[in-house]
C-alpha cells in the first residue's frame, strides 16, 4: 500500500471532491510508442480512475491498436519512453498514418495529449503529480495544476 503524506492525500481528495457528481467518465487510452504501440504501465489504470476517467484496458493477447479501434477512446494520452512532449510531436505522423486513426473520437475531438517522458519514469514518478496531470487532461475546465505546457502538451489537428 502506498504511503501518502497528509498533503498528498489532500491533493487527491480535491480531485475526488470536484468529481463527486460526475456520472459519465471519459474513456482514456494511455499508450507508449507508437513504435511499438504498447499500453502504458506504471499504475496508469489506477491513476486514470483517480483522475476521473475510465481506463481503456488492454486485454492480454489482443493487439493494442485493435483494442483502441474497437473501444474508440474519448482521450488518448501518449507517454513516450524518452524525450520531451515537444520532441515527441514527431511521433504523431506515425499515428496519423495508421488505418482509421483519424476516425477515433479522441482524434476528431482534439483530445490527444503527449507527456514528457522524464515526468513519469520510474525514477521520478510521483503518483499524486501524475494523477493531477491526468485530471488536467481529462477535465480541463475543472482542473489547472500548472502541468500543461511544462509536462504535457495537447496535439491538435
Amino acid at each position: 500500500m502506498l504511503q501518502l503524506t497528509e498533503y498528498q492525500r489532500e491533493r487527491l481528495e480535491l480531485i475526488t471532491h470536484k468529481l463527486k457528481f460526475v456520472s459519465e467518465k471519459p474513456l482514456v487510452a494511455c499508450i507508449e510508442g507508437p513504435e511499438p504501440l504498447t499500453p502504458a504501465g506504471l499504475y496508469m489504470d489506477e491513476l486514470v480512475a483517480l483522475a476521473g476517467g475510465l481506463d481503456l484496458g488492454f486485454p492480454d493477447g489482443q493487439d493494442v491498436y485493435t483494442t483502441i479501434l474497437e473501444k474508440d477512446p474519448d482521450i488518448i494520452v501518449i507517454l513516450p519512453e524518452t524525450g520531451s512532449a515537444i520532441s515527441n510531436l514527431s511521433l504523431m505522423p506515425v499515428l496519423l498514418q495508421l488505418p482509421d486513426f483519424g476516425k477515433l473520437k479522441a482524434v476528431k475531438n482534439n483530445r490527444l495529449y503527449i507527456v514528457n517522458s522524464d515526468f513519469y519514469t520510474c525514477e521520478t514518478l510521483d503518483l499524486v503529480d501524475m494523477t493531477e496531470l491526468l485530471a488536467e487532461m481529462i477535465w480541463p475546465k475543472q482542473f489547472i495544476f500548472g502541468y500543461e505546457g511544462n509536462e504535457w502538451i495537447k496535439f491538435e489537428m
